[in-house]
């Protein structure tokens, strides 16, 4: 993408995101009381939303009138991620981290807060970088996984948020609603980005008056890390890597939320619900022209599973399959999986997300060297050999998808794809050639949008409070619910608001430093101004948050679960039971 100087009508924008900040902090400064710092924490706000940096900033105004000394940065989650992922739980000045803010949704449409919470699937070898370790969340979320009972689950989803009350382990801000413009002649637009199950669909689009081959482009923030599925679940790489695979299930459309099948046809399961036998569909190509089989289902739970790949999705698929021996091929188009216990993350997950990665293709790449490949860089070409002795180019990933990578584009700093014509499914639209653009900030992307370069964007450029400046001749603006949460994110090993050793009732008595850790983090729950934040930075665009659970999901304790109070002399007090003196 070219350069873009600033023009007087990002200036305006900017203005306008500013003079809501300034109204949020007047509107939650409440009454001054000095007090000594207490202890310093460390907080890492991300560089890439606008409005988060500014109510980050608020959030971090807020500690400091509860008697916390915060040291604010704004850095790229490049920096963030190798501070959080070290998997020792250093604080920030050992080179870990204390706390930051994060945007998140599960790894499926069905809430499965095992994924993240549950103490099994801490670091090195989970995703549980928070230090999430309570034994009561563990119970909950073991029946969330493993009972076959509907109404057992929902209690237990119940169980998991009650508790989630009572200890708050993370701060959860608000439910953001998804604000996201697109090229008014673009139809077919349907959902929001959700990883790593929703991203950009254009075999559904159609752009008005571009006749049988046209070309649209979809701008993503962040350059990817890896474009191999197994590596990542983040925005910014399963936006590019979507397109170009499938997964066994699949969803219907956002409105629905329901699960179809995609590679696999369907499937039968015992009445204990262990066993499974998966049926695949037949005729599906690769993009190099091999028949797809059960030899690349396996393939692929098989790398996941082997260490030497490092995959991030490692730890959650062997907490579901136990291990290698669960699966094994029964026909060409068949796998049976016998799982050590039912597990509700089997479908949701495991066949609703998983994309399917390509045996003939990858299996000779050697595992250190995957992540450096061009099937997972998009950067040159290599050769693909197929079983009938044919040699193919691949200018990127192999998927079975609607979409053919056709490399990376410099010029553009773009990601190509061509229209897949031998995709299973019938294309719905136009376009013929697709582009992932990588485009830094939000007054960018609207500007890219007005000047035709692009035709839509995800959702992480929270265009939000910007939306009124958008005129309909260029932009229509549509809104979605987010089925995500952001919040604000806690070391829960470090030694004052994480495991409370440091803190005077810890230190005074050491059988209730948890206890005094909790104290803190509801401290700051209740200095933060949630409905400020909404209404004056978010423009509107969300609810007040409580749990780590998609407000509209039918999941959520509607019953129990009340708006947290914005009140400064409760917060207050709850930092005199963890023994701080004002």
């Amino acid at each position: 993408m070219r350069e873009r100087r600033e023009s007087m009508t990002q200036v305006t924008r900017r203005a306008a995101i500013q003079a809501a900040a300034a109204a949020a902090v007047t509107a939650a400064a409440g009454p001054a009381r000095a007090a000594a710092p207490f202890f310093k924490l460390y907080m890492m706000i991300p560089n890439n939303q606008p409005s988060r940096m500014i109510w980050g900033t608020l959030a971090a105004q807020q500690m400091t009138r509860i008697g916390i000394d915060v040291t604010s940065s704004f850095v790229p989650f490049s920096v963030i991620s190798p501070r959080r992922s070290r998997g020792d739980g250093k604080p920030h000045v050992e080179g870990g981290w204390d706390c930051y803010l994060e945007r998140y949704y599960y790894n499926a449409i069905k809430p499965t807060p095992n994924t993240l919470f549950h103490s099994r699937l801490m670091p090195p070898g989970g995703q549980n970088f928070y230090y999430v370790n309570d034994p009561q969340f563990d119970a909950a979320l073991d029946v969330v996984s493993n009972t076959l009972d509907d109404a057992k689950r929902l209690q237990a989803y119940k169980d998991f948020q009650r508790r989630w009350i009572e200890t708050e382990p993370m701060t959860i801000l608000f439910y953001p609603e998804d604000v996201i413009a697109v090229n008014p002649k673009l139809k077919g637009f349907d959902a929001t980005t959700f990883n790593p199950v929703f991203f950009p669909r254009p075999e559904r689009w159609t752009i008005e008056g571009a006749g049988n081959n046209a070309t649209a482009a979809f701008a993503s923030w962040a350059p990817p890390s890896s474009l191999i599925p197994m590596y990542t679940t983040g925005y910014h790489e399963s936006n590019i890597f979507g397109p170009a695979y499938d997964t066994l299930y699949e969803y219907e459309d956002w409105a629905t939320k329901k699960l179809v099948p995609g590679l696999a046809t369907g499937h039968t399961v015992s009445a204990d619900g262990k066993t499974w036998v998966i049926t695949l569909r037949q005729g599906v190509k690769w993009h190099s022209g091999e028949e797809f089989t059960a030899a690349d289902v396996k393939f692929t739970w098989d790398v996941i599973l082997n260490r030497a790949y490092g995959s991030a999705l490692q730890a959650g698929l062997r907490s579901v399959l136990g291990g290698e021996e669960a699966y094994r091929v029964t026909g060409k188009h068949e796998i049976t999986v016998t799982l050590p216990d039912y597990n509700m993350l089997f479908l949701d997950w495991v066949l609703g997300c998983m994309a399917i990665m390509p045996e003939h293709a990858y299996k000779d790449i050697r595992p250190e060297a995957l992540r450096g490949h061009t099937a997972s860089t998009w950067l040159g070409t290599y050769t693909v050999r197929t079983s009938d002795g044919r040699s193919v180019a691949a200018r990127g990933g192999i998927g079975t998808g609607p979409w053919i990578p056709q490399g990376y584009d410099p010029s553009r700093k773009a990601y190509r794809f061509a229209r897949n014509p031998n995709y299973w499914k019938p294309h719905r639209g136009n376009v013929t050639t697709f582009l992932i653009v990588n485009i830094q900030g939000t007054d960018s992307v609207l500007s890219a949008l007005k000047d035709g370069s692009i035709d839509a964007h995800d959702p992480m450029y929270d265009i939000g409070p910007l939306a009124k400046t958008i005129d309909p001749s260029w932009g229509r603006v549509q809104t979605f619910d987010s089925f995500k949460w952001q919040h604000i994110c806690y070391n829960l090993k470090h030694p004052v608001f994480g495991t409370g050793v440091d803190t005077p009732l810890g230190k005074q008595d050491p059988s209730r430093a948890a206890e005094a850790a909790a104290y803190i983090r509801k401290a700051i729950s209740h200095a933060m101004p949630r409905e400020q934040i909404v209404k004056e930075i978010a423009d509107g665009y969300g609810r007040p948050g409580t749990v780590p659970m998609p407000f509209s999901a039918p999941e959520y304790d509607r019953d129990a679960l009340k708006p947290i109070a914005y009140d400064l002399d409760l917060a207050r007090q709850y930092m005199e039971k963890a023994g701080y003196k004002y």
